[in-house]
């Protein structure tokens, strides 16, 4: 399991160990990780060698390539000091050409004075009103099991969950896609993400985990102003789909424009790879529809700002209030969905097929696999908005 599940008469067998949660977490972890501080430094070099050269542009996302720094378990458990790191990419870049690497150190000091200010963090809404937000009733448990043992039917959104729990990590864009997708496509509660987070992470971080789940499920003091979608984030992270099949090898003999949407491979595309069915080699999707899933969470929040307690914490601005023990009143970012209760999502995340194809030559542009696969499904979503009467949106991607 150190490499990815291998697919064929033991997926069923795997998955069913997983749904029970009797994997022995030692191995792939073993394998991922060297434990001593030699290895810590040997991990802190070859970012600073490699990596931080395209952190500091949209490639620090590619979960298919090594541009991230993969130190944070280092930095959690002491062989790494924040300092080190600091003054170490300091010295080899310059700080004006490592921002965004920088930036994010200070994020991790930014958490750890959020819960010694607030150390309800890990348990409580810090936006209280936000303890009553109506989440979807699992009752069988069947989402949030789907969801932790990457069977969602989504591949990007399993390969990352099957990363987590093979490696105890994934990169921080996954992070972001898998949480996104647990919150505002399967609506269960940030609190779910948190514990699972905390449960099977080796850079668990009540500090930081705290803060980010309580951002990215509504109650934090800085909503995030992005949702990813678990297709279109592809373009960013893994357009050739060369991470997904690592950790989805169900999916791995169908062509690139499908790896991140085999639903919509044709039949004879699916006879070509192997005969793969979905329902045999791969679950169906766990969410049909993303729009409706979408314009439920919104409204789930809707919802809480018009309640008693909602509507007293709401700023002339459209922003939401946190009262301070002193009697302040901090102003914590909204999202501009719910600013202006907002009856469907705003902001969108889309293809970014011009950004995308800057610099390939016209045959490439006008030929790209993944791009005409993500516009046919753009197009049959279109086509569902026309005859449903509504009109939905999606987020960019961070």
């Amino acid at each position: 399991m150190g490499g990815g599940w291998e697919r064929g008469e033991n997926t069923k067998q795997h998955r069913d160990i997983w749904i029970k949660e009797k994997v022995n977490w030692t191995f792939g972890i073993e394998e991922a990780w060297g434990f001593t501080e030699e290895d810590a430094h040997v991990a802190l070099e070859k970012f600073l060698s490699e990596g931080i050269y395209k952190f500091e542009g949209r490639d620090r996302h590619r979960a298919d390539q090594s541009n991230t720094a993969v130190i944070s378990p280092y930095i959690r458990f002491g062989q790494l000091s924040p300092n080190t790191v600091y003054h170490a990419a300091k010295k080899r870049r310059g700080a004006h050409r490592c921002k965004a690497f920088l930036r994010r150190l200070a994020w991790r000091e930014l958490a750890y004075w959020m819960l010694f200010k607030f150390p309800q963090l890990p348990d409580l809404s810090l936006r209280m009103q936000y303890e009553q937000q109506r989440w979807h009733n699992d009752d069988d448990g069947a989402r949030v099991r789907a969801w932790k043992t990457g069977q969602t039917g989504f591949p990007l959104v399993d390969a990352g969950m099957r990363q987590l729990w093979v490696t105890g990590w994934m990169p921080n864009y996954m992070r972001h896609v898998v949480a996104g997708f647990l919150i505002e496509y399967l609506n269960l509660s940030w609190k779910i993400g948190a514990d699972w987070f905390h449960e099977t992470l080796v850079d668990a971080d009540v500090a930081i985990n705290s803060h980010m789940w309580q951002n990215g499920g509504h109650s934090g003091v800085d909503q995030w102003n992005f949702v990813m979608h678990p297709v279109y984030a592809a373009k960013s992270c893994d357009p050739e789909a060369k991470y997904t099949r690592k950790w989805v090898p169900e999916i791995r003999k169908l062509p690139d424009e499908f790896v991140h949407c085999p639903w919509d491979a044709p039949p004879s595309v699916r006879a070509q790879a192997s005969d793969f069915r979905i329902g045999r080699d791969y679950p169906h999707r766990i969410v049909k529809n993303l729009r409706a899933a979408r314009v439920d969470s919104l409204r789930a929040v809707i919802e809480v700002r018009k309640s008693d307690d909602g509507r007293r914490c709401i700023l002339p601005c459209g922003n939401e209030g946190l009262l301070l023990q002193d009697g302040r009143v901090a102003r914590c970012i909204t999202r501009i969905d719910y600013r202006t209760n907002s009856t469907k999502p705003i902001t969108k995340q889309t293809i970014d097929e011009e950004k995308w194809m800057k610099g390939r030559s016209k045959s490439r542009r006008d030929n790209d696999p993944l791009v005409v696969a993500m516009k046919d499904c753009a197009n049959r979503q279109a086509r569902m908005e026309n005859i449903s009467g509504v009109s939905f949106g999606y987020f960019p991607g961070g």
